[in-house]
Order: C-alpha cells, then structure tokens, then sequence
C-alpha cells in the first residue's frame, strides 16, 4: 500500500491457527469480569483471516458472531465501510472486559489512550506483552497510521501482531473499497525489530512504518475529567449533589444572574451510557438533556433567583428527582 493511502487511511479522524514451538499458548478469551491481556491476545488471534464484516467482497462474521467490528462496515466516522484497523483493535480490548473510553477508529487514540492511564511504553528497552496494541507511525511524517494487537510473545524474543484492515486492494480508490477488501492478518516482528524507533521489514518498508509505542489496556477507568463548574460555566458554584452510583448529579447557581445549572458526570466513564440532567422551576421551564453520554449530561440552566426548583439525574437504569427546593 502507498504511503499516501497510509495518510489519508488515519489522518481523517480521528494468531496464526496453529501457533509455531515455543510461542506461548492463548487459551479462549476470558469474560469481561476477568480481563487479561492474554484473553484480548486470544480474541485478537481468533479472527486472523477475517474480513471487515459481512459488508466486505468475502463477507465473514467476526469470531463472536458479530457482523463487523465496531464500526467497520457502518455506523462510524464515515457512516459506511471505514478504515478499520483501530476498529479492531477496540473490539479485541472491549470483548476482553478492558476500558475503552477514549479510543476511537484512530490509531492516535491507542496513543493518547496510553498517555492518559499511564500505560503507553515508548523506552526501546520495553517487552511487549500479550493484548499490548503496537501503534504505527511513519518515517515519512508525523501522524499515527496503524495499529495492531500482541498475539503472542514467542520464545525467540519475536512478537506476533493481529492487524485489522490490512492487505486491502492497492488499486482502491476509496476508504470503501479498500476496507471492504482488506482483512486481519498476522505479523511477526522479530526480535530485533519489534522495540520502540524500529521500522519491521514485515510490516510495511515501502512506507516506512515505525513503531511509536506499545499501550497496555487498563481494566480501570480514569476519573472524569470534567467538573461541573466546567460544564455549567464561569460564575457557577455546587449548591447541592445527589449519587446516582457510578455518576453524581450536581445542582449549581450562579448569584450574579439568578440562574441555576444541572449536570450530570460519570464518575469514572467507561463508555457511552444513558444519562439525564433536569431542571425544573416551579411556576416556569422544566428542562432536560436525555441521551447517551460518556462524560456528562447537561448542563440544563434556568433563571430561578425567587422559585423554588425540582433538579435531578440519570445514570443508566438510575433516576432521581428532587422535591421542590432552594427556593429564592
């Protein structure tokens, strides 16, 4: 493939069957309750040889039965088949029970996601372990261009990767027709090629592929970055809170101009999940900001310097609503 199919691959966005001696074995994937970086290895290895999806010139289900992986054949970025390798590489980490928040069909998500839990490994010196992702960039320029999954850790000091999205057709003119002709395939870096700063000959040499780092999944997920006097905005402060178990609903008022604000936050987000924020004031506006949320939901603000006002969240199958209060 060329490079600048490379380019335009990321930068618009955002193992084998039978395993050779000596490389360590992968049992099945684990349930989401026991992740393991072997069980993402596993999942990962489990679909080499398979395509996008049942969108794809050789239609196939993934290893789970699913008709594609996350987005690649529809839903995402695109809205129809997209570049998929971080597509596949989400879904290994996400069906092995790790935290996702954050990642995305781009391979600079792996990066930051790593960044952001203290899991990204850039020393040369670092050994890849089983689930690792290995993210790709080019000698050639500065964007994230692939990423691939740690199948195995073999005995001669070389690694096995699952890559989605690769050995599509070099003649496609478009995102489409690649992604629908390309598929999961196994590589091996060899001892000697597989430490951060190196270009692997088997990856892609034509295009000067480099591996820019190793990002470890995590089973925890960080704390929200956002706080309601954020959300809500300059000149509001947190009058009251209310636990929904796994967010908080936080109602806020700003003295200045009377209003009063409700958001909603995760406590520590895991995903897209249904959330509300509502506000209501007694005699006027009854507000809410329903749907489904990673972060927050809201903010929902309403002038109420002499009423009283019902306030409340949701947090997935959790509601709450306040009885009329803080009037004035």
């Amino acid at each position: 493939m060329t490079l600048t199919r490379l380019l335009r691959r990321m930068s618009g966005l955002a193992v084998t069957a039978a395993l050779a001696a000596g490389i360590l074995t992968l049992g099945p994937a684990p349930a989401a309750s026991a992740a393991t970086g072997g069980g993402a290895a596993s999942l990962a290895a489990a679909n080499v040889g398979r395509t996008a999806g049942t969108c794809a010139t050789t239609p196939t289900h993934n290893s789970l039965g699913g008709d594609q992986f996350e987005h690649s054949c529809a839903g995402g970025y695109s809205g129809g088949p997209e570049y998929w390798c971080a597509d596949f590489a989400l879904w290994a980490w996400r069906n092995a029970g790790f935290v996702t928040t954050g990642l995305d069909a781009s391979a600079a998500s792996f990066h930051t996601y790593g960044q952001t839990n203290g899991t990204l490994h850039t020393a040369a010196t670092y050994s890849p372990q089983l689930g690792d992702a290995v993210v790709y960039g080019s000698t050639r320029d500065s964007e994230f261009h692939h990423v691939g999954i740690v199948t195995a850790v073999n005995a001669d000091g070389s690694v096995t990767t699952a890559n989605g999205d690769w050995n599509g057709d070099p003649n496609a003119s478009t995102m489409a027709d690649f992604a629908v002709s390309s598929k999961v395939v196994s590589i091996t870096l060899s001892a000697a090629q597989k430490a951060v700063g190196s270009v692997p000959s088997t990856v892609d040499p034509a295009d000067g592929y480099v591996i820019k780092g190793y990002t470890t999944p995590t089973t925890t997920a960080p704390a929200n970055p956002y706080t309601a006097s954020q959300v809500c905005g300059s000149g509001y402060g947190v009058i009251d809170t209310h636990d929904l178990g796994g967010a908080v609903a936080y109602l806020l008022y700003d003295p200045s101009d009377g209003r009063n604000c409700v958001v909603t936050l995760a406590t520590r987000p895991t995903g897209a999940v249904a959330m509300d924020a509502t506000l209501e004031v007694q005699g006027g506006a009854a507000l809410s900001n329903p749907g489904t949320f990673t972060y927050y939901a809201g903010p929902v603000s309403a002038y109420a310097a002499s009423a009283c006002v019902k306030w409340g969240g949701t947090y997935q199958s959790t509601t709450w609503t306040s009885d009329w209060s803080h009037c004035g």
